[in-house]
């Protein structure tokens, strides 16, 4: 199969019917890393989409949120979350996506979501843009911040450490916004500020992006930035700072 538009409806068609299908089982809710949870449905469509993407593309390499790393031989790696925010999954609040990125030597060339509960499919291709049901997507013009509404992240799986970051960065934000919105749903809140909704989204946690991999070019292409919270390129594990490019020196600034 060829990496190409093709592949956003062969991507949808697949990952709807996991959905439909892994919503007839009981979620049967299992904690992992401190207080976080996975479900029966995580794991079904987390092997759903696997196999599928084993049959289109047999060498590629493939790295997903419970599975862990699956070695291919490839410059190829796909990047699966199933389910980001699982949580509010689970107890029912409808802000969770499945997030799909393909890599080629490290560098992201294909993203694509799906956020059920707006029936909205966001996919961009490297060069080519960033689209939500076709429709191409744009960050904010916004370049005031005190005008602007950036969301951040607090998980279960914090550490002490972790969670007096993201109260530090809380404070050091709080007055100086509109709003500090709090979703964890890093996927989600991506292709909000790729498609203009929010101006920002900040991750005190170093990760290497399982989740936010496909929501990081959208925002690429929609015209924003992304670096680490020093305001530097990224390393493979680092904290994340996203915006729409105007109020992003600003925000490394304050948070300095």
């Amino acid at each position: 199969m060829e990496i190409d538009f093709n592949l956003v409806e062969k991507l949808k068609k697949v990952v709807l019917e996991s959905y439909e299908e892994a919503l007839k089982l009981d979620k049967n809710i299992k904690n992992k890393e401190l207080n976080d949870i996975v479900t029966d449905i995580d794991i079904f469509m987390e092997n759903e989409i696997i196999h599928k993407i084993k049959e289109w593309f047999p060498e590629h390499s493939i790295y997903s949120e419970e599975k862990g790393e699956i070695q291919g031989n490839s410059e190829y790696t796909w990047f699966i979350d199933p389910i980001d925010g699982t949580i509010n999954f689970a107890a029912g609040i409808p802000l969770y996506s499945t997030s799909i990125a393909l890599k080629k030597n490290n560098e992201t060339i294909f993203g694509f979501v799906i956020d059920y509960n707006r029936n909205d499919v966001y996919y961009a291709f490297k060069g080519k843009g960033a689209y939500c049901n076709g429709e191409k997507l744009k960050v904010s013009n916004n370049d005031k911040l005190n005008n602007s509404i950036l969301s951040f992240c607090l998980t279960s799986h914090y550490n002490n450490e972790h969670i007096k970051e993201v109260l530090n960065v809380e404070e050091k934000m709080a007055s100086k916004v509109r709003g500090l919105r709090l979703v964890v749903s890093g996927a989600i809140e991506l292709c909000w500020c790729a498609s203009g909704k929010i101006d920002g989204v900040i991750n005190v946690k170093p990760s290497m992006g399982l989740s936010s991999a496909a929501g990081k070019l959208f925002v690429k292409e929609a015209g924003g930035k992304v670096t680490n919270l020093q305001g530097n390129e990224r390393e493979k594990v680092d904290t994340l700072l996203v915006t729409n490019g105007k109020v992003h020196d600003e925000i490394v600034e304050i948070l300095k």
